[in-house]
């Protein structure tokens, strides 16, 4: 699981995001947190939509390794 968050999110704020890394942080599932410390709430659909994608991408690359 791959969990991204916005750092100047208002709507859910990086305490939940963390929350639920630890949440499953022993879970068999691979759990990572990526911040994005510029981006708010619409971080997949402001203009930097496409480095959430290509850090999705990459992830998920390297999780078929």
């Amino acid at each position: 699981m791959l969990i991204t968050a916005g750092g100047r999110d208002h709507t859910v704020p990086p305490a939940i995001s963390k929350g639920t890394a630890r949440l499953y942080r022993k879970s068999p599932a691979v759990t990572d947190l990526v911040t994005f410390p510029d981006r708010g709430h619409s971080l997949t659909i402001d203009h930097g939509w496409r480095e959430v994608a290509q850090t999705s991408l990459d992830w998920l690359a390297r999780q078929s390794l």
